[in-house]
């Protein structure tokens, strides 16, 4: 596709790091859309969205890192910081933006589950527009395949297969990613208990997810457990399991589920 998307010769404008911004920014603009909707400050979600983003790409690039190309980035190590060339993982944003995301709740005493809940479109508006970096840079691939829908990747500064006509895994999860966003938005335009458009997005996100890695070609393999599926597969149950037992709580219940956190915004 198109790795780079402006060569100077001195510099390069990768279409990675471009999209990567553009879906935090997206991000970002409509969780701070849907904290005023819901009646939230929205300079709230401004506040946490910078400490939640840069902890979600660390973890990005760590898991990645870690799980996808550890012998690589040990020969080359300035490979690390290079985020623009490609190489995130959702798995590892989630993980890394729920630890800022809990520090800085608990530190502002903000409504967790409320809190989660507005931030949640956003998080897959993100997701969704953050397929076209992959798309354009050849990342996250899919496995040869023959069908007439095909995608081949010919710049040799992609990350994919050169030469090799593969399953466009970038298009199915972006198709998927949006029909995971309809559902999201539409559960959270509905009256409902605090913590339902959180764990829906958790649901629906980690179902798709586990689906779609059958088409990939490069995925993280541990133990013979190909990592994202299992990673989806513990996301899915703990949202079941924490929407199961909340819905046995009481409201009151309910509000205090979270400890340590108070259930009022400042």
């Amino acid at each position: 596709m198109y790795p780079v998307l402006l060569d100077l010769g001195f510099y390069q404008l990768r279409s990675y790091g471009v999209f990567v911004a553009v879906a935090i920014l997206a991000g970002i603009w409509f969780a701070a859309r849907e904290a005023r909707r819901k009646g939230l400050d929205p300079a709230v979600v401004m506040d946490a969205a910078w400490p939640i983003v840069m902890a979600g790409l660390v973890g990005a690039r760590l898991y990645y890192i870690a799980f996808s190309a550890p012998a690589y980035y040990l020969a080359h190590p300035f490979e690390i910081f290079a985020v623009w060339h490609g190489g995130l993982s959702v798995h590892g944003a989630l993980l890394g933006g729920l630890v800022a995301g809990l520090w800085h709740i608990r530190r502002r005493k903000l409504p967790f589950w409320k809190f989660a809940d507005v931030v949640a479109p956003g998080f897959i508006l993100g997701q969704t527009v953050g397929q076209i970096a992959c798309l354009l840079n050849g990342d996250t691939y899919g496995r040869p395949t023959d069908l007439p829908w095909a995608i081949t990747f010919t710049d040799p500064r992609a990350m994919a297969p050169l030469g090799v006509p593969l399953h466009p895994i970038q298009i199915y999860e972006l198709f998927a990613y949006v029909a995971v966003f309809l559902v999201v938005w539409q559960v959270s335009g509905q009256a409902g208990r605090d913590g339902a458009v959180i764990l829906t997005y958790a649901v629906a996100y980690g179902i798709v997810r586990f689906a779609i890695e059958f088409f990939r070609g490069d995925p993280p393999v541990v133990a013979g457990l190909v990592v994202p599926q299992a990673m989806s597969v513990l996301l899915v149950a703990g949202a079941v399991a924490v929407w199961w037992h909340r819905g046995r709580m009481r409201p009151g219940e309910v509000r205090a589920a979270v400890p340590g956190l108070k259930q009022r915004v400042e």
